[in-house]
């Protein structure tokens, strides 16, 4: 008895250690945002690949063209855009089939957008990055890891309130992080915006 009760034990161990290998195996993998093996369209039709990936860190922010949060944060990733260039790739991304290619290109003109807008039409990346609201930004390593994703910054207080400027720069300190090798502090806060429907 003595001898089965101690295979007993070794037996619910390695099921409990097997258990632990799944839920890490689990995190790891979810840690992970897009496959370089993934490939997208922009909304002037080019095809973007995403093994650019490899090349430099990239920051993915989903747009709306009818939210006024989208609209009005336009001008504060185009500055990170100048800011970080050859250094962070910023990429646009356009969820779902509610909107036009002639929405988009009115977007692009009128808040004078000079990198890549992708749509994404079958939720590719809304499904990989799980993307909730627009706008929402994504900063991903050269390996697709998602190392921040969530609110820009605090400027939005709530949906209709908003602070006279923003005090914090959550995307924009977590860029910094990543480029200087330091632990980003908060990977995730909880992003204000337009919900996307899937």
């Amino acid at each position: 008895m003595i001898k089965q009760k101690t295979y007993s034990t070794i037996d619910f161990v390695k099921h409990i250690l097997f258990l632990v290998s799944l839920v890490c195996s689990f995190q790891v993998q979810a840690q992970y945002g897009v496959k370089a093996t993934q490939s997208l369209a922009t909304v002037t039709g080019q095809k973007y690949d995403l093994s650019r990936l490899e090349d430099m860190p990239h920051v993915f922010v989903f747009y709306a063209t009818t939210c006024p949060l989208s609209q009005k944060y336009t001008l504060t990733i185009a500055n990170l855009n100048i800011k970080y260039a050859n250094k962070v790739k910023f990429v646009g991304v356009f969820p779902g089939v509610e909107e036009t290619s002639g929405q988009f290109e009115h977007f692009k003109k009128k808040y004078q957008i000079t990198y890549p807008l992708i749509e994404d039409n079958k939720m590719v990346l809304v499904g990989s990055l799980q993307a909730t609201v627009t706008p929402e930004a994504f900063l991903l390593d050269r390996s697709g890891k998602i190392v921040y994703h969530g609110a820009i910054d605090d400027w939005v207080v709530k949906l209709g309130k908003t602070k006279q400027v923003a005090t914090v720069n959550y995307l924009e300190n977590a860029i910094e992080d990543l480029l200087n090798n330091t632990k980003i502090l908060s990977s995730y806060i909880k992003p204000i915006g337009c919900y996307i429907e899937r």
